[in-house]
């Protein structure tokens, strides 16, 4: 993750922190999360967290706002995202099995 100015080090940030960098207000924030299901925060003791990975996301939210994306748009550009991630996971993890199967075949 890039480190944005001003970003705090520990691994979770409270949802007024993260309100602050972004330059939004907190009930915006909550609207974000209501809308888009790739955000997640974590509630500890009646109050909200993001991990350092979900701060990333919200960043990416609100650039993907300021370019003009709906909330229903962006939830559908995070979703292709994570698809086309998992699918060069898979790719990749397809092409060390068949690695591996050529050099036990080769083996025999």
């Amino acid at each position: 993750m890039t480190k944005k100015a001003n970003e705090p080090d520990s691994l979770y940030v409270n949802a007024t922190e993260v309100a602050r960098l972004l330059g939004v207000k907190l009930h915006i924030l909550y609207y974000w999360e209501k809308k888009i299901p790739q955000i997640k925060s974590k509630r500890i003791s009646h109050r909200r967290f993001y991990h350092r990975d979900q701060v990333e996301l919200l960043f990416k939210v609100k650039e993907l706002i300021d370019q003009g994306y709906s909330l229903s748009g962006i939830a559908k550009v995070l979703k292709e995202k994570e698809g086309s991630e998992g699918e060069q996971r898979l790719r990749k993890l397809l092409k060390e099995v068949l690695e591996e199967l050529k050099e036990i075949y080769q083996r025999l």
